[in-house]
């Protein structure tokens, strides 16, 4: 038998192998952008939990600072401080303050010291601390807090 080669199926192996290769790269191309934008989806995943927790930082720093200018009897500063790589601002603020009546309870017992009960009433004081964390590269956090303190 004798092989009848034609015109038309000349170089039909180059085309296959040139479609193979394009198939391959196209391939390749699109699971390297996956990758790379994958990566840089989970950076900023992280740049985003170190503003976070540069913001609760400063709600700390905040909570410290009522509860010192609630004994010193003063109004809270606000500060801004730098940590790591991120401005935070913390502002701590009154918001109000409300007469809290005493209750009495069938056999409980309770005891702070001479004068202080539990039917005693007192005034309780309430506090906003907004903490606002920025990054160089404009992530911004905020975080508020409300905070309660009480005199008997």
């Amino acid at each position: 038998m004798k092989r009848i080669i034609t015109k038309n199926r000349r170089g039909i192996a180059l085309i296959i192998a040139l479609g193979s290769m394009v198939l391959i790269l196209i391939v390749a191309a699109i699971s390297m952008y996956v990758i790379t934008r994958g990566l840089s989806i989970a950076s900023g995943q992280r740049t985003y939990q170190s503003a976070f927790e540069a913001c609760e930082g400063g709600i700390e720093l905040g909570l410290a600072e009522v509860n010192r200018a609630f004994l010193a009897r003063t109004d809270p500063d606000t500060s801004t401080l730098n940590i790591h790589k991120f401005r935070v601002r913390v502002v701590p603020e009154p918001l109000f303050s409300m007469h809290a009546e005493g209750s009495v309870l069938k056999f409980s017992r309770g005891y702070f010291g001479v004068g202080y009960g539990m039917s005693k009433g007192g005034t309780n004081f309430y506090y906003r601390i907004l903490a606002e964390s920025e990054g160089a590269g404009g992530e911004r956090v905020t975080l508020e807090v409300q905070q309660k303190k009480r005199i008997m």
